[in-house]
């Protein structure tokens, strides 16, 4: 019974953590912008990637030519 209980316990306390780290997460991507600059390179990264997305599709590299354009070595970091 003793070993049940803190089983129990333990994923409890599991579930509470990570209920506790990923809320304090979302809180800290939504007011972690001191300044623009922030803002305007998260923005840039995600225009960048919604362009590869589209770009490196699934249907676009299992039936393309295979030949990696520009948009493949920019901004490596």
């Amino acid at each position: 019974m003793g070993l049940v209980l803190v089983f129990l316990l333990a994923l409890v306390g599991t579930a509470v953590g990570t209920t506790v780290f990923l809320a304090n997460r979302e809180r800290a991507r939504r007011h972690g912008f001191d300044d623009a600059d922030g803002l305007l390179i998260e923005q840039q990264r995600t225009a960048q990637a919604a362009r590869m997305r589209a770009t490196y599709s699934s249907l676009s590299v299992h039936h393309g030519n295979g030949v990696i354009g520009d948009e493949g070595n920019h901004f490596r970091s």
